[in-house]
């Protein structure tokens, strides 16, 4: 329960990271498409929405590893990873 307990606040920061890109994303998509669903997106590439966790996931670990896993270069790991999958993009 300690370590859950320790890595919580590291959790929340790769989802707040992941979040926050998704919505900024959103909205430059929503500008150009009114159209535009996020449920839809992400029910047609559910491959993508698996990535962006593989991806945080895989940052985070080496971070930790690397004795640099913080709140804040968690949050920095959420939107990368979900930037790199191309996540919100249409």
């Amino acid at each position: 329960m300690e370590m859950v307990m320790e890595y919580l606040p590291v959790f929340a920061g790769l989802l707040l990271g992941i979040i926050a890109h998704i919505i900024k994303k959103v909205i430059e998509q929503r500008e150009s498409d009114r159209t535009f669903s996020l449920k839809k997106y992400l029910t047609e590439n559910p491959y993508k929405t698996f990535m962006v966790f593989v991806y945080a996931i895989g940052g985070a670990a080496g971070l930790h590893m690397d004795g640099s896993l913080t709140i804040y270069t968690a949050i920095v790991t959420g939107a990368a990873a979900n930037s790199f999958s191309g996540k919100g993009s249409g």
